[in-house]
């Protein structure tokens, strides 16, 4: 160990007087990772819930974090292309085991995924949810406190310590769970989530040093985060914004970028003055902004205004069409999406934009009642600003693509 370097925070008392509680710590921790799980807990009914929050409190966020004080960070530009984990070897095993996530070639996630082991067991959680298998073991593993984070982060760094890494890993599972659950409304599958999460975690155990009176907690939310948003960032929506660098520094700052400009007193920033913010060209800023404040469109929802008609309807082929006819159906396709991609632009108040993206654009819609308590109003106001909006999305429409769509759409209904 360099004699330069200071003593991680928690550790300031002579090395010689932590050496024996160090050791007995590290030794103990292994022999409980190493116990079967039978002996951890009473031989009963696996009862997990699915929500509830896991023992783990994140750091909080400054909302008055400025641009200019705080440098913008891309995360993939710390991240390798290819991540291939220093630890897998050694913790390929009874504890731990790696598994492929992706195949995809042209994605820049990782390919691998650190995931513990699921049991077979025939009471409680069923087989067919390894979700719920999987949350049932976290529960199995300690909570380390920051000065037993400390030492185990100094036992891997000064003596490539495997099994202090491991007992790292193991013992920050539910933290992964916790941020990933924080972009479940984005992504379905949240084990997806929890994997990628993983994965970043594993990265942060190799890159962390502990000399810098940083908790380990702190520095892995910014690993675990970059790899999920990565994962978003190229699965999420149907045009993969995270292709180029100005599309994944918009990813990444956007949204903070508005509200340093709203505070400096542009009530509704422009484009121009975010791409000027942000040193990315306004075309960008345009693109990246009508994907990331529209959520991607399901052919099974029904079209704005259109209670009886779905989008997949209205962008469906014509039976026995001839090529001039597919080429004219396509280019129509493209004019509807673009279409509705432009009047959600258009949505500047907040109650409307809520109604747009969470009611009538969603996969699953919250209730009138969840958004009047949410505005602080009645759920039939609500109602009246949904009638409003989707009026106002119809003349939106017949505007731009004809009076000949509003028929087609009418003759849908009436039939």
């Amino acid at each position: 160990m360099a004699e330069s370097r200071a003593n991680p925070k928690g550790c300031e008392q002579d090395a010689s007087s932590n050496s024996d509680d160090t050791s007995r710590e590290v030794s103990d921790s292994k022999a409980y990772l190493r116990t079967p799980m039978t002996e951890h807990t009473p031989n009963e009914d696996v009862d997990v819930d699915v929500d509830a929050e896991p023992e783990f409190e994140l750091e909080p966020v400054d909302a008055e974090d400025s641009l200019d004080d705080e440098p913008l960070v891309d995360p993939l530009d710390e991240l390798d292309l290819k991540l291939e984990l220093e630890l897998d070897p050694a913790l390929d095993g009874e504890v731990v085991q790696v598994i492929d996530v992706t195949e995809t070639p042209e994605s820049m996630l990782a390919v691998r995924t650190i995931f513990r082991t699921l049991p077979n067991t025939s009471e409680g959680a069923s087989a067919a949810d390894p979700l719920t298998l999987y949350l049932s073991q976290l529960r199995h593993y300690p909570v380390l406190n920051p000065d037993q984070q400390q030492r185990f982060a100094v036992l891997y760094k000064e003596e490539a310590d495997l099994e202090a890494a491991k007992i790292l890993i193991l013992t920050n599972l539910r933290l992964v769970v916790k941020i990933a659950r924080e972009y479940r409304r984005r992504w379905t599958n949240l084990l997806e989530l929890i994997q990628e999460g993983n994965v970043g975690l594993s990265e942060a155990i190799k890159r962390y040093d502990p000399y810098r009176q940083v908790k380990f907690t702190s520095y892995a939310q910014y690993w675990i985060r970059a790899m999920i948003l990565n994962y978003l960032m190229n699965h999420f929506q149907p045009v993969r914004i995270g292709s180029t660098r100005a599309g994944r520094k918009l990813f990444y700052n956007l949204k903070k970028a508005r509200a340093q400009l709203v505070r400096e007193g542009f009530l509704n920033p422009t484009p121009a003055l975010i791409a000027e913010k942000l040193g990315v060209d306004e075309k960008d800023v345009i693109e990246v902004s009508q994907h990331l404040d529209v959520p991607p469109l399901s052919l099974e929802q029904n079209a704005p205004g259109y209670e009886n008609t779905t989008v997949g309807e209205l962008l469906s082929d014509h039976s026995g069409s001839t090529p001039e006819d597919d080429f004219g159906n396509d280019e129509f396709k493209s004019r509807v999406r673009d279409a509705m991609t432009a009047f959600a632009a258009t949505i500047t108040d907040e109650r409307d934009l809520a109604l747009w993206n969470e009611r009538l654009v969603a996969d699953e819609r919250v209730t009138l009642s969840e958004l009047g308590e949410r505005f602080g109003v009645s759920k039939e106001r609500i109602r009246q600003l949904e009638a409003r909006l989707k009026k106002n999305f119809r003349e939106f429409i017949v505007e731009r693509l004809g009076s000949t769509l509003d028929s087609y759409m009418t003759s849908k209904e009436d039939g």
